[in-house]
């Protein structure tokens, strides 16, 4: 085994800091009890729960989702049904490494014209999501939504078509760089014959070549499943995926060695993407000041982790239309490199929807956080006896008390101000309080930082 970085984290920030951190990041953040229940079991005992998600019971979700009777083959029920199980999951991790695999097996189902073959694929997904990446691929390369996406049920004896064997190298194993433009034309006639019928895969013997082949220096008469194998071995695999799952679950260029620690773990532990996920979460730099608040909020992080924040039960069914108008529309990724993510999450346009969403929660789901409790006993609850201690909850609850100290004195004002802007140490009134808790918890949501995680 290669070694990891050791498990270390610096003074000024506490372990509870990073297991929240770790939520965010290995999931799509937590609600009050479920950051209680994480900092009961330590970070080491929150990381060995997040990465055996078999461990862990989630038939309440499965039971949940039976009662919601989604149509699989309608795509609105598909995206919604996906939405859900990011809320509601006890595996977090599973389902954030599904998300992770969508992007990098890109597929839309606005070529493949099928929700159910792409439910099918995402099942697929998440079976494997923290399993053997060989096995991964290997279903992958016989899926019917990937099947339709790449144009394989084209790729024919004497007429090959490349586009599969193309994104297999560049895309989803050794990178662009590491083969040659022969070693596409062979490997397409390796998948000559890989079809699908309703019913799933279908080998079509008569259109497969059969004949002798040369892909990244192995040759014979390969097949399919021998292509695969050597990809899923070659050590450029490796590399190319330690790199994709850093930047995306920890931060962007990251060092050569690094990258090599979590390689190694994919080599010397029978291709596992858990392996990789665990040198990544206990390296020293996780728990780092490049690491904390360093990424924007993709989308689903942003919308999952405010509804999980803000405890709010009922969902609004256009949700997966908004996560789409922010630039995240699931089941459609934007080609087949999936989101660039990082930067290009933000724009005008979506900047605006996403201010647009935390209206929408401050003005129609802010209902929810105070329907067991008026605004007074919820101050009263908390022992908050001025405005300071006030925005200090909503900071903390809302970014990780992460903002500069003139940003908080701005919201110190805001809140020390009645509705006609007379100074108040503290508003007494529930009318007056419910309205300054609603644009203080606004203001917050709009704030740069609360568009990282």
């Amino acid at each position: 085994m290669s070694k990891t970085s050791p498990h270390t984290k610096p003074q000024s920030k506490k372990e509870s800091v990073w297991i929240a951190q770790l939520l965010r990041r290995a999931g799509f953040g937590y609600t009050p009890q479920e950051l209680k229940y994480y900092t009961s079991l330590g970070y080491e005992g929150t990381l060995h729960e997040l990465l055996h998600p078999k461990e862990v019971d989630n038939s309440l979700l499965e039971r949940s989702i039976k009662q919601q009777s989604f149509d699989f083959t309608n795509p609105n029920d598909l995206r919604r049904w996906w939405l859900y199980r990011m809320l509601y999951t006890r595996r977090p991790l599973e389902e954030k490494m599904t998300l992770f695999l969508h992007g990098h097996f890109a597929t839309s189902d606005r070529k493949v014209r099928n929700p159910h073959a792409m439910y099918v694929q995402n099942m697929l997904m998440r079976k494997h999501a923290l399993g053997n990446f060989h096995e991964l691929l290997h279903g992958i390369s016989k899926d019917p939504a990937m099947i339709v996406w790449l144009d394989n049920q084209q790729n024919r004896k004497g007429k090959p078509n490349e586009n599969f064997a193309r994104e297999v190298m560049e895309l989803f194993t050794v990178g662009i760089g590491n083969h040659s433009e022969n070693d596409i034309k062979e490997a397409a006639r390796a998948f000559t014959g890989w079809q699908t019928r309703p019913e799933g895969f279908f080998f079509n013997k008569g259109q497969h070549d059969f004949t002798q082949k040369t892909v990244l220096g192995v040759t014979g008469n390969l097949n399919g499943e021998e292509i695969v194998s050597i990809l899923a071995k070659r050590p450029e695999t490796s590399r190319f995926l330690a790199r994709k799952l850093i930047a995306f679950f920890a931060y962007d260029n990251p060092d050569k060695s690094f990258v090599e620690r979590v390689a190694a773990a994919y080599r010397e532990n029978n291709f596992s993407l858990a392996a990789m996920l665990k040198v990544i979460f206990e390296d020293k730099t996780f728990q780092s000041e490049r690491t904390y608040h360093a990424k924007i909020k993709s989308p689903a992080e942003l919308v999952v982790g405010s509804i999980k924040t803000l405890q709010i039960e009922s969902l609004d069914n256009d949700l997966p239309q908004l996560m789409g108008a922010m630039g995240q529309d699931l089941f459609h990724p934007p080609s087949v490199k999936g989101w660039d993510g990082g930067e290009a999450w933000i724009s005008s346009d979506t900047m605006m929807e996403r201010f647009n969403f935390a209206a929408r929660i401050t003005t129609i789901r802010f209902d929810e956080l105070m329907k067991t409790t008026t605004p007074t006993q919820l101050v009263h609850k908390f022992s908050l006896t001025n405005a300071l201690e006030l925005v200090n909850y909503f900071v903390d609850l809302l970014v990780e008390g992460d903002v500069s100290k003139s940003t908080r004195q701005r919201l110190v004002e805001y809140v020390s101000s009645d509705l006609d802007g007379k100074k108040v140490s503290m508003i007494e009134d529930d009318r007056t309080l419910d309205a300054k808790l609603r644009g203080l918890v606004h203001l917050i949501m709009t704030l740069p930082t609360y568009q990282l995680t």
